[in-house]
């Protein structure tokens, strides 16, 4: 099993927003002494991500943006992306359908974090999604 852990300068926040924006619960809950979160859990569309604020001696929040992204399957891209935008969060990328079967949109958090949210929407062959992705890195590339 693999747990993503985020490291956040406003933890609350986030996961104020991770609530509104993608359904997730707050499966656990520890706060430090000085009342910001020492660890939390997490949970959306049955899978686990953890989190906490910054602490001397680990690994700092993104100042930016953070190279990991985190993908998320929903039912309805459309709509999730909706409720992702009034929740506080901003569209990096609109929905598309992508040449391997899924559509996708990228939102960022403001945390530092983007987010993919995914549905499959056409089962798509080995062969054929080789063939998409060279057309794609051709056009895209100049591959």
């Amino acid at each position: 099993m693999l747990i993503p852990y985020l490291t956040l300068r406003n933890p609350k926040a986030a996961m104020m927003l991770y609530d509104k924006a993608l359904g997730a619960t707050t499966t656990m809950l520890m706060d430090s002494p000085d009342g910001s979160i020492m660890h939390a859990e997490m949970s959306v569309n049955g899978s686990t991500f953890m989190l906490s604020a910054e602490w001397p001696g680990m690994a700092a929040a993104p100042k930016d943006r953070s190279p990991v992204n985190f993908m998320l399957y929903v039912s309805d891209v459309d709509e999730a992306t909706k409720t992702a935008v009034a929740a506080g969060m901003v569209v990096t990328s609109e929905p598309e359908n992508m040449f391997w079967g899924d559509r996708n949109a990228k939102v960022s958090d403001g945390h530092g974090y983007e987010w993919t949210l995914a549905q499959t929407v056409e089962e798509v062959s080995a062969e054929v999604i080789k063939i998409r992705a060279d057309e794609w890195a051709a056009s895209n590339h100049g591959g």
